[in-house]
């Protein structure tokens, strides 16, 4: 009996498994990407003292919630094996850290009204 949950699986080598775990690595880096780039938003509103239309305000707010869903699905995609690796848990926990400091930033300046 095999580990494998497909027959083709037992072909796949090292650098096969690899690209599946960095393309998994670069999914969660992008919704970390989301997350902080709602905080920068949040920071240059306030740094440049600019009145953002509401469109502007809703898509800002709206980043955090985005990230965490998208998040969780990436990474439940990703390979069981990295799961627990230091790259994916530290991506994972930096996203829910800017997603935070999105919603605290823009409460704390009164971006959303």
């Amino acid at each position: 009996m095999s580990d494998y949950k497909h027959e083709y699986q037992k072909y796949a080598d090292e650098a096969v498994r690899g690209r599946h775990r960095e393309e998994a690595y670069g999914r969660l880096r992008f919704c970390l990407f989301l997350a902080v780039a709602g905080a920068l938003g949040c920071f240059l509103i306030h740094l440049l003292h600019f009145d953002p239309p509401h469109w502007m305000t809703m898509a800002i707010v709206a980043l955090p919630p985005v990230s965490i869903v998208l998040l969780i699905v990436n990474f439940i995609r990703v390979p069981n094996d990295a799961k627990a690796s230091a790259p994916a848990l530290l991506t994972s926990f930096l996203t829910l850290l800017g997603a935070g400091a999105t919603l605290a930033l823009a409460r704390l300046w009164e971006i959303w009204k």
